[in-house]
């Protein structure tokens, strides 16, 4: 009989528990729950104070805001970690394990020194610039990193494993420095494309987008360059994340699973609707108002359709917005919010999947859709063509009518798509299971603990 050895994986993550609604959520508890032979910590990155979750040994919450200096205060060590907002010059933070104590030496966000060094800096820099923007932005950046760097305990475990290339990755490279264990980072989104995507989709000005993208790309740089191995969910990814500087021997993909005891075709009740559905966080990215627009030119064509839309809201502006436009288009009748729910009960009930996101790398939601039998619709992203593109027809992202008429070609042959979507639903499950995804993840583990 074969003795397995025994392994603790620490992970980091950035606000995500194995319990949250989303794709990265449902992702760390697949992973968990797979491999059983694995002990499993987790510190989380503004998490909760407290929680509790029965496959997790330990938990710890780290806080995004920057706690005060203990000791020696220099502000020099600050200095330094401003050159990260900087368009050119070295990138301070390739040098972390040899200068953990002396940026623990910061001095604290909250502090006159830091306040200082600041000023001084902007009028170097950024003079004729804001100031309150400028101040504000670099404490809001810096605080969770100081906050990472003034941790001296570090969390047990034999690997650790970041669950995105930010602050998490950051955290990972700093257990890394402490304790010499081998670090593993998991890309879901490009980090540094995300943050990019938010600060142009929020209008800030051009100074302050570099600014912060700046400081991203060179926290990423040095996550990739100090991870023993990084892995992502799909082959644009890793392309990507080459460009970006990541190692191209240290890159791998491993597609996402789903739980094909959970997510399967079920017989469908026929009824006087037609349910669209989708599944998505309502933010901006994940182009709701343009599911609201295709839904109000589907309703003039074919009456007897009705829209659900399924997910918890995370940008309360945006989706104010959202549903001023239900009102203005009169669709109040036609369109459920149904909120944050576990969206296993909503696939059985939904006659066509959609997907309307702007900008999308690998989404839970859709694999958990086609596994379902259900037809798709969905917006033409790098993770969608790769996912989705094979079987199905996309659409442009940002173009609400010609998503309206991809959706109203599958309503009206409803029946021959739904019989194509039973053969997508077999192939998802060959390509995407979960037995293949915790056998490669055990693999992965063992040999960086080697």
């Amino acid at each position: 009989m074969t003795v397995l050895p025994s392994l603790t994986v620490s992970l980091i993550s950035e606000g995500v528990l194995p319990t949250s609604i989303g794709g990265v959520g449902r992702w760390l508890n697949y992973l968990i729950n797979g491999l059983t032979d694995f002990s499993f910590n987790l510190m989380v990155i503004g998490g909760p104070e407290k929680y509790g979750y029965e496959k997790i040994n330990r938990y710890e919450s780290l806080s995004l805001e920057d706690l005060e200096e203990t000791g020696k205060v220099d502000p020099t060590a600050l200095e330094s970690l401003l050159k990260t907002f900087l368009d050119d010059g070295e990138n301070p933070l390739l040098h972390l394990e040899e200068a953990v104590e002396w940026y623990r030496s910061c001095p604290s966000t909250k502090s006159r020194a830091f306040w200082k060094v600041l000023t001084n800096f902007y009028q170097e820099h950024f003079l004729g610039r804001s100031y309150a923007k400028f101040f504000l932005t670099v404490r809001s950046l810096l605080s969770p990193m100081l906050s990472i760097l003034r941790r001296k305990t570090p969390l047990e475990g034999d690997v650790y494993c970041a669950l995105n290339a930010g602050y998490a990755g950051f955290a990972g490279v700093l257990m890394k420095a402490l304790t010499g264990k081998p670090l593993l980072v998991t890309v879901h989104g490009i980090y540094e494309d995300e943050r990019e995507w938010e600060l142009r989709s929020m209008g800030e000005e051009g100074w302050v987008t570099r600014l912060c993208l700046n400081f991203f790309k060179r926290m990423s740089e040095a996550v990739y360059e100090k991870a023993d191995k990084i892995i992502t969910v799909n082959e644009a990814n890793r392309r990507r994340l080459i460009e970006l500087g990541a190692p191209k021997d240290r890159v791998e993909t491993i597609e996402n699973p789903v739980n094909t005891d959970v997510f399967k075709p079920t017989s469908k009740k026929t009824g006087d609707k037609i349910v669209v559905g989708t599944v998505i966080r309502i933010v901006p990215v994940k182009g709701l108002k343009d599911f609201i627009l295709a839904a109000k030119r589907l309703t003039e064509k074919a009456p007897n359709l009705r829209f659900i839309v399924v997910g918890p809201v995370q940008d309360r502006r945006y989706f104010q917005r959202c549903i001023e436009l239900v009102e203005r288009l009169n669709l109040s009748g036609s369109i459920e919010f149904v909120g944050e729910d576990d969206p296993t009960k909503w696939y059985p009930k939904f006659d066509v999947f959609v997907l309307p996101s702007l900008m999308e790398c690998a989404s839970m939601a859709v694999l958990e859709a086609m596994a379902s039998g259900l037809p798709v619709v969905c917006t033409e992203t790098a993770g969608t063509r790769e996912m989705v593109g094979k079987y199905w027809p996309l659409t442009p992202p940002g173009d609400p009518e010609k998503l309206a008429e991809r959706i109203y070609e599958v309503i009206t042959s409803l029946d021959e798509c739904r019989s194509k979507a039973l053969k997508v639903a077999g192939e998802v499950a060959k390509r995407h299971s979960l037995k293949t995804f915790t056998e490669r993840y055990f693999t992965t583990f063992m040999n960086l603990n080697l």
